[in-house]
């Protein structure tokens, strides 16, 4: 065991190295560089998200992302086209895009611009390679759906105080005021701005609102003509997606009629383009805009809901082929899967599937074209993200976003590989591990826990891991676990977490480490655990089950469920997750609060939060650090105060990044095999 672990003399001169500007540590600077070199700056792409494309044409349409100057502010997010030929993306214009959509021609392009502190986002119809019409609408325009004959655009668009789900980073958003500083901000719970609504632009006027308060859509698409299929609730809290049900929006009366309640959550409405079905996806979750489930298929008009046999994949991603065929990607154990299904038959095709790649942003999406292809985003852990045609049952690279110096920055930092273990009740438990490439014995362990619970771990580029690929090259094992709650492995699974959350899905964990260390290859005195969200509330949690860490490093975690359901923007999440009451004593939302147990253990603790963080707000970090303390061990508190849920902005990334590899190399030791 290190000599440095749970060394109190050691607290003064960290304190001082964590304190302030950290950005003349030397980690920094390592952080900085390889970054820097796997994204490349001065305007390379480096990711994308939003690809589209038509039979018709070679042309192709995304938005990209590139850092303009340094990494000292937040990437940009242009618009780009692509030829199916293999040239290089031109960008098309310069101002922040939000949201594209094609037409179902594929003659007409509408791209969203972000509106920035007026609040407002124009939208511009771009035909033959130059704008047509413009319009502005007030608020963040979040969706956009072309109706079937594409000569009216739905627009899905939140108000301008609306807050933002955990995925998009969990805060509420603010226009600039001319007010004195001093003023308070005064929150009712209620006003005009907080509400999500439906708008409609047919082109011959300007964008007009359909639907209004009591009706909050948080999804919507065309339904035929005259008729919008949408995912609805009757408040407009970020908490009440929840209990959010499936309706049907007359397009122009803007009347809504419920179609079906759910048992659990929904999402990805898509109406066919002949009105006679909607397509969308039900399962237990955890997170708006992260549904990953059953395939579900409704007459609006009548009947009962179908669920589509699809596989055993867990859907994440839905467009209609044709008015018969739908389009669908998503996951299935270690795999991400493409495939088709025809309606009339509930026969389901696959088109692709690889355990090498993965695609889509959040979860695995894509996009149909033409009879039988699809365009997606696809990456791996060493593989820089690249647009993607799969046609004939092949891949086919469409342009690479690897930057000049990524190759040479990514040598060395491991490759990503399936690992599957039994749990401690003998159910084979799934994840992820990168080992170095130098390694011959035991090595440290850090484990990274995604986010959610009903979330997974997947073959993503190494950018996306925040410190792995640095510490990998230090010599370090990383372990990304999908235990119970995980998403890929049917509806038992992910619901198995519910009304358990740190129970079994912890013990999954555990095991995988003992598996680990059984094989040889860690070192059963140097193991460390982080993550965001849930994997941050579970980086606090785990060391109060197991004497197994020598540090935690949670971020934006929970530390006090019942101060959680006060102070989020979710308390519908934790109340159905633990299946208790935040209202009475005891129960789970004490016996699973790591701040009531963690001052029992004397783990070295790096705490992290962001200051506008509504998901797990920073008093929770606050409240795992307090308790870290309590316990003698040396802890740690980092709170960026403009930085919101899981601390995904530049150069906070960069910072954490760095913090976690000095922490980490000060309280655990690096490897024999690290680079020096």
């Amino acid at each position: 065991m290190s000599s440095v672990r749970n060394s109190g003399s050691m607290i003064a001169p960290i304190a001082g190295r964590m304190s302030g500007d950290f950005r003349s540590a030397a980690e920094f600077a390592e952080a900085a560089g390889l970054y820097a070199a796997l994204f490349g700056l001065d305007g390379h792409v480096f990711a994308a998200r939003s690809l589209c494309g038509h039979a018709s044409s070679d042309a192709m349409f995304f938005i990209g992302q590139s850092f303009e100057g340094g990494l000292d502010g937040a990437p940009v997010s242009r618009l780009y086209q692509v030829g199916r030929g293999g040239e290089s993306p031109q960008r098309l214009n310069d101002a922040e895009t939000r949201q594209i959509s094609l037409a179902p021609d594929g003659e007409s392009l509408a791209v969203a611009y972000a509106g920035g502190e007026a609040g407002v986002d124009r939208i511009e119809i771009w035909s033959g390679g130059e704008g047509t019409a413009v319009a502005d609408v007030p608020g963040r325009i979040e969706l956009m759906d072309w109706a079937p004959d594409g000569q009216r655009l739905l627009l899905v668009v939140a108000g301008v105080g609306a807050d933002l789900a955990g995925i998009h980073g969990g805060y509420a958003q603010k226009q600039k005021t001319d007010a004195p500083a001093w003023l308070p901000e005064v929150g009712w719970g209620e006003g005009e701005d907080l509400w999500r609504r439906v708008w409609i632009w047919d082109m011959k006027a300007k964008p007009a609102p359909l639907t209004s308060a009591p009706v909050n859509v948080w999804e919507a698409s065309w339904c035929g003509a005259d008729k919008i299929a949408a995912v609805t609730s009757d408040d407009h809290g970020e908490g009440s997606w929840y209990a959010a049900k499936l309706s049907l929006i007359d397009a122009k009366s803007g009347s809504a009629t419920l179609l079906h309640t759910p048992r659990d959550q929904i999402g990805v409405p898509r109406g066919s383009p002949d009105g006679a079905r909607i397509a969308f996806i039900q399962a237990f979750c955890s997170d708006r805009g992260l549904v990953a489930g059953q395939l579900s298929i409704l007459d609006p008009f009548g009947g009962e809901v179908a669920v589509v046999p699809t596989n055993s994949i867990d859907v994440t991603s839905i467009e209609w082929r044709s008015a018969s065929s739908l389009h669908m990607a998503g996951i299935r154990g270690h795999e991400t899967v493409l495939a088709d299904c025809d309606v009339s038959s509930a026969g389901v095709t696959e088109r692709w599937s690889s355990t090498e790649l993965t695609c889509g942003e959040w979860a695995p999406s894509s996009v149909p074209v033409g009879a039988a292809g699809s365009l997606f985003i696809a990456e791996a852990y060493d593989r820089a993200p690249f647009l993607a045609e799969v046609a004939d049952g092949g891949l086919r690279e469409i342009a690479s976003l690897m930057a000049s110096d990524a190759q040479s920055a990514m040598a060395g930092r491991g490759k990503a590989e399936p690992f599957s273990w039994r749990a401690r009740d003998g159910l084979e438990i799934q994840g992820w591990l990168v080992r170095p490439l130098a390694a011959a014995g035991p090595t440290p362990l850090l484990v990274d826990i995604h986010g959610g619970p009903i979330s997974s771990h997947r073959n993503r580029w190494m950018a996306r891991t925040r410190s792995a690929p640095l510490l990998v090259s230090r010599g370090w094992t990383i372990f990304f676990p999908n235990p119970r709650g995980s998403t890929g492995r049917g509806e038992a699974f992910a619901r198995a977490v519910q009304g358990d959350m740190g129970g079994a899905d912890a013990d999954d964990i555990l095991s995988g480490i003992d598996a680990l260390v059984e094989k040889g290859l860690v070192d059963p005195d140097r193991v460390a655990v982080t993550g965001t969200s849930y994997g941050g509330f579970m980086s606090a949690w785990l060391p109060t089950r197991s004497g197994r860490f020598a540090a935690a490093i949670p971020i934006s975690p929970v530390g006090d469920w019942y101060s959680q359901h006060r102070t989020t923007q979710i308390p519908e999440f934790d109340a159905l997750m633990l299946e208790s009451s935040p209202w009475e004593e005891g129960g789970a939302y004490f016996t699973r609060s790591p701040a009531f147990y963690r001052q029992l253990s004397k783990v070295p603790t790096l705490v992290m939060a962001g200051g506008i963080d509504k998901s797990t707000p920073p008093g929770q970090a606050l409240e795992c650090h307090f308790a870290a303390l309590r316990s003698g061990s040396p802890s740690a508190l980092a709170t960026y105060p403009s930085a919101g849920h899981s601390l995904r902005g530049y150069p906070e990334y960069i910072d954490t990044a760095a913090r976690i590899v000095w922490w980490l190399d000060t309280y655990v030791g690096g490897s024999s095999t690290a680079k020096i």
